[in-house]
């Protein structure tokens, strides 16, 4: 590490630039960039494949090389990540997601279109699942001192959140271009696919100017990780299940899932619907923002877990309301705690692992809840098979959320951040315990 590098870090190592530094700038801003574009790659891929002529077997296939490519491309990334360099290879990632956007633009091939969706994240999920994730969060987590951990991962999720409502919006662009310019529609979408690329190569050059700081401190073996020999292994693997787990009780109440609810329960028009969802991604914001308030006065774990069985319960209540404004008044109110464990979560996550497990414990847990969220839409439908509507999916999911919930206090309840006291996080309990030994 250089002498700009060193001087950010004291004696014992860690770092002391302000909480809110030029790195952390350059990553919360390149997040921004890059949610942007996925928020107009949410809306216009699926239609644009239509228009090119593929089939919905067709565009089911290239959205879901997406998710294979990104949880195939992370498990390498965790491997060699800190050896090849995060600087590196966040730069090297996020040109191949550029470059993979341009097929969009200048073919209709199957076989192109496949592989950049592989490559590229075309399924819009970047912010969920994919090695660029996992480095911006170890490297967040490099750069911003213990104490204002959460809230720079705070900010990292209210501007990707806002980033992304901006890119949706630009969505809308394909039929205004196609009437002022008077060109055929199919390619007023490439010329905002065109946006998309221009976003991510902006990103591109942003990372560029990250500085050391952002790298691991050097491994003990000074080789390739190997997670299963980590000293923090039973965290690792124990946290990244139990957040596959969540992650599949959270794909069976997804956007699309409560609308559907809302005009079949209640018979609520699209119209109507489409406000609430909006401003219940307004209140998601608000319960971001307030997570780092929360966190320093009750800790991370406890704030991750009961803002969480509040939300849960809600979720509960909003398949049992009996009208539709009561619905509406239920779901808006879960949306005030529904995002506070994001932040908490992921700072939780990076506290309680060393330095240079960070890559792997960001890795495997977001490839479990990549792995844990793709069936769950399916599950949803089965339980709705044979009944238009049904409370099935709100109760499975419920249910199986606060399983989530209590096996994560009880598993993580000695595993406390070095911010809040080291507690018992590095003694042993239990050799096969997630809150047990390292070793």
């Amino acid at each position: 590490m250089n002498g700009a590098a060193d001087a950010d870090r004291g004696a014992d190592g860690r770092n002391r630039q302000g909480w809110f530094g030029r790195d952390a700038f350059i990553l919360t801003a390149a997040r921004g960039l890059r949610a942007a574009g996925m928020g107009i790659l949410s809306v216009l891929i699926a239609i644009y494949l239509d228009l090119l002529g593929l089939t919905a077997a067709q565009i089911g296939l290239v959205l879901t090389l997406s998710l294979v490519g990104g949880v195939l491309l992370s498990v390498p990334a965790t491997a060699v990540g800190d050896l090849i360099g995060r600087k590196r290879l966040v730069v090297a990632l996020s040109l191949i997601t550029s470059l993979a956007g341009v097929a969009l633009s200048v073919t209709d091939s199957l076989v192109w279109l496949a592989a950049g969706s592989f490559l590229g994240g075309y399924a819009a999920t970047g912010m969920n699942v994919g090695p660029l994730l996992q480095i911006e969060q170890t490297a967040l987590a490099e750069v911003a001192p213990a104490g204002r951990r959460t809230a720079a991962f705070t900010y990292l999720g209210i501007v990707s959140s806002a980033s992304r409502a901006l890119g949706a919006l630009a969505a809308g662009l394909p039929p205004v271009l196609s009437h002022l310019a008077g060109i055929e529609l199919v390619d007023a979408y490439r010329v905002t696919f065109g946006i998309y690329m221009a976003l991510n190569f902006a990103a591109t050059g942003l990372y560029l100017f990250v500085s050391p700081a952002i790298e691991a401190r050097p491994s003990p073996t000074g080789r390739v990780f190997n997670p299963f020999a980590a000293r923090s292994r039973y965290r690792i693997f124990g946290f990244s299940f139990l957040l596959g787990v969540d992650s599949f009780a959270g794909g069976m109440i997804l956007d699309p899932l409560i609308a559907f609810w809302l005009v079949n329960r209640f018979g609520m028009a699209e119209g109507a619907i489409a406000p609430v969802i909006a401003v219940s991604h307004l209140l998601n914001m608000a319960s971001l923002w307030v997570a780092p308030r929360a966190s320093a006065r009750f800790g991370l774990l406890n704030t991750m877990v009961w803002t969480q069985v509040l939300a849960n319960g809600l979720v509960l209540a909003f398949g049992l309301a009996p009208s539709a404004t009561i619905a509406v008044g239920v779901w808006l109110f879960r949306g005030l705690f529904n995002e506070m464990d994001v932040p908490t979560r992921q700072s939780y996550a990076m506290a309680v692992v060393e330095p240079h497990e960070r890559m792997a414990m960001a890795g495997i847990a977001n490839v479990g809840r990549a792995v844990g969220r793709a069936a769950s839409p399916a599950v949803t439908g089965l339980l709705w098979t044979g009944a238009a509507v049904s409370i099935a999916p709100f109760v499975v999911a419920t249910s199986i959320k606060f399983a989530y919930n209590a096996a994560l206090l009880l598993g993580f309840r000695d595993v406390r951040p070095p911010e809040e006291g080291q507690g018992t996080s590095d003694h042993s309990n239990s050799p096969g315990a997630p809150g047990g030994s390292r070793r």
